[in-house]
């Protein structure tokens, strides 16, 4: 199942309320076909165990292989930064980033059309990766509106 809000997808594998997330993906065009350069999602992850049990929001980026662990992957919008994920892992679809998402982080991706993702690749280059914030807020309403099971 899947639902589009603007930039935005809401979908998730199985039942309606299981695996649920909202992803973007920003590609590029080389030699005429489109190349992935960043995937971002956001879904659901339980946080403890017993009655300190609680889920909150998880923000996983995968990027192309060939960038600098160490620098992280970071998030600014309107020139400022929002969050600075480390790299979790790397693997043939690329490495990925991982950071649980507080409510003033959400909050802030707000009002703006756009953000930008940061990467440093192996060269010491930094790259600004833009991605689309609309329907951002839309897509993470009908998923926190979603029971996790």
């Amino acid at each position: 199942m899947a639902q589009k809000f603007d930039d935005w997808y809401y979908r998730c594998s199985g039942q309606p309320s299981d695996n649920c997330e909202v992803a973007q993906i920003a590609q590029v065009q080389n030699g005429g076909k489109n190349v992935s350069v960043l995937t971002l999602a956001i879904a659901p992850k339980s946080v403890g165990t017993g009655k300190k049990a609680k889920t909150a929001l998880t923000l996983t980026a995968l990027l192309p292989l060939n960038v600098f662990l160490p620098a992280g992957f970071s998030i600014n919008r309107n020139g400022k930064p929002l969050a600075k994920l480390a790299y979790r892992n790397c693997n043939q679809a690329g490495c990925w980033a991982q950071q649980a998402l507080e409510p003033r982080d959400i909050s802030s991706l707000g009002g703006s059309e756009s953000a930008e993702g940061v990467v440093r690749l192996m060269n010491g280059q930094d790259v600004n990766i833009r991605f689309s914030l609309k329907g951002l807020k839309q897509a993470l309403e009908k998923l926190q509106s979603t029971k996790v099971n």
